[in-house]
């Protein structure tokens, strides 16, 4: 359980730089795939992180990287790609590398993903026609516990429910749909694993007035969807904060967010733990400086199993800090580099595959600091 932290951790007075935020990757079930057309993705099955985006001439393309450097680019043209919700990269055959699968169509949609084969793009596979669902809640995840991406998605009118579709690795099976459920609102809409059973879980915040968290779990023996825990009142966060996390180690999902001053750079977290049949108590830091509008994410850069908290700041000059989870709440220890630019996005991957997250940041080339565990100590870049 998350107690109360003493001590500020880090606060600025600089004003923050707007800029449009990057999906949260929320700790889903299985392969740790990217929810939007690029990001650092297991391309090649080695454990380690690629750069992989489709591009907007209709091309897919990888920088391979060996963790201290590049390896070798790839890439491959498709006719569509895709809706710009449900483009992501992620396993759909279950083979441990990152595929790409979109939602095409513009009357009836289908669904469609082209397989990596490890050194390239191989073969695309097409559904038939499906409910693509609304856009807020679009997810590839693995719903039954088989290491296969499937297609999950909030459908109906007045009375919504969440449908999956199963990935069988060539092609698409059975769709499970739950009953009548209220969706939540667009922000917070997660798939994620609650309850520590490998399956992805549909999470949202709900509330008219009082807010609460609620979570309709998968069934961990056999398909479909099980029982539906609520919390009791929370705060859910500024929207663009909302984000899922293993903050505590313990293999589950937990709900944080930023509930202090609507100026990040002096605001509060909180984060409310997942116990696997409910939610534990919530608990806040201490201020501290969010960094940038959509400059954060939650990453575990030294290798202990919890997500820490990172972001870009500014003091005096744009550095990468990381303030570290020590399992009950927000630890006094934090490490920094700093950056030559804002950086733009920046990205957690594990590039050298030895467990902990490093920072990466893509501009005109890959420029990736490789965390030791107790600091970012080694820099290495890759053209694009």
């Amino acid at each position: 359980m998350f107690r109360r932290i003493t001590g500020i951790l880090a606060a600025a007075a600089a004003a923050l730089l707007i800029v449009p935020a990057a999906p949260a990757d929320a700790t889903t079930a299985g392969f740790a795939g990217v929810p939007r057309e690029f990001g650092f993705v297991d391309f090649n099955g080695d454990h380690s992180g690629d750069y992989c985006e489709a591009q907007n001439s209709r091309y897919l393309h990888c920088d391979l990287l060996t963790g201290t450097g590049l390896l070798f680019a790839t890439g491959g043209s498709i006719a569509d790609l895709g809706w710009s919700a449900g483009r992501a990269w992620t396993d759909f055959n279950g083979d441990g590398r990152a595929d790409y699968c979109r939602v095409i169509g513009s009357g009836y949609t289908d669904l469609q993903c082209t397989v990596s084969t490890g050194g390239g793009f191989g073969a695309t596979y097409t559904s038939g026609a499906v409910d693509a669902g609304w856009d807020a809640g679009r997810t590839w995840a693995d719903f039954d516990g088989d290491g296969r991406a499937d297609y999950c998605r909030v459908v109906g009118g007045s009375d919504k429910r969440i449908s999956c579709t199963l990935s069988t690795g060539t092609n698409w099976s059975d769709t499970y749909t739950s009953g009548p459920l209220d969706p939540g609102y667009d922000a917070g809409r997660a798939w994620v694993d609650v309850n520590g059973d490998r399956r992805a879980d549909y999470c949202r915040v709900v509330g008219s007035g009082y807010k609460y968290l609620q979570c309709t779990l998968a069934l961990s023996t056999g398909i479909g969807f099980g029982l539906t825990v609520t919390s009791g009142v929370v705060d859910p966060g500024y929207d663009d904060t909302r984000k899922w996390a293993d903050v505590n180690g313990d293999g589950r999902a937990d709900y944080c967010r930023f509930v202090g001053s609507a100026n990040y750079a002096a605001t509060n977290i909180q984060c409310t733990p997942a116990t696997g049949s409910g939610f534990g108590s919530t608990g806040m830091s201490q201020v501290m400086d969010g960094g940038y509008a959509g400059r954060s994410a939650w990453a575990d850069v030294n290798g202990d199993g919890r997500a820490d908290f990172c972001r870009v700041v500014n003091y005096g000059g744009y550095q990468d800090l990381c303030t570290l989870s020590d399992g009950s709440g927000w630890s006094a220890t934090s490490f920094a580099h700093p950056m030559p630019s804002d950086g733009g996005w920046p990205y957690y991957p594990d590039v050298n595959g030895d467990g902990k997250a490093d920072h990466c940041t893509v501009i005109d080339k890959i420029t990736c600091w490789l965390s030791d565990g107790a600091s970012f100590n080694g820099t290495f870049t890759a053209p694009r």
